[in-house]
């Protein structure tokens, strides 16, 4: 009888980290498949809330060999999942959901599709604007500067 449990709490397991993995795998492979997605995207203005085909909260990205402690400590919680860029003019792109990573991209832009330009976080509350445009095969995204928060107090 304990071994018929221990084998049902296994295969609960195995079923529940596979069902994880799927999930997280999926987003991966829907950001993957949107740079083919988005060689078809018109130049001009959107939203990464707009493109992203997967619930996020916050996006980050980081200077070139940041470390994993502190990518950490910028997204607020410890994971296997990230990845540190091994040389510059890499894309690393971590999309945040709650306390965990929704998804991660760390790729060159030529490989990716697109290539995403900004600085440290953005909320999806934010709906920031980028300006669409393209480099040869290359989609770039642009963070428009109108977008940016302006501290308080300064006009």
């Amino acid at each position: 009888m304990g071994k018929k449990i221990l084998a049902g709490i296994a295969v609960l397991l195995l079923v529940g980290v596979g069902y994880w993995w799927y999930g997280y795998q999926s987003n991966e492979k829907q950001l993957e498949t949107l740079g083919t997605a988005l060689a078809y995207t018109a130049e001009g203005e959107t939203t990464l809330n707009a493109v992203v085909p997967f619930a996020w909260d916050a996006v980050y990205t980081f200077p070139p060999y940041t470390g994993k402690k502190d990518i950490e400590a910028a997204i607020g919680f410890r994971s296997n999942r990230i990845c540190e860029t091994v040389s510059e003019g890499m894309v690393q792109l971590v999309f945040v959901k709650g306390k965990r990573i929704a998804a991660m991209v760390c790729g060159y832009p030529d490989a990716l599709g697109y290539d995403v330009d900004f600085t440290g976080k953005i909320t999806f509350a934010e709906q920031a604007v980028f300006t669409v445009s393209r480099k040869g095969d290359v989609v770039c995204f642009t963070r428009t500067e109108e977008t940016k928060k302006t501290p308080k107090g300064v006009f």
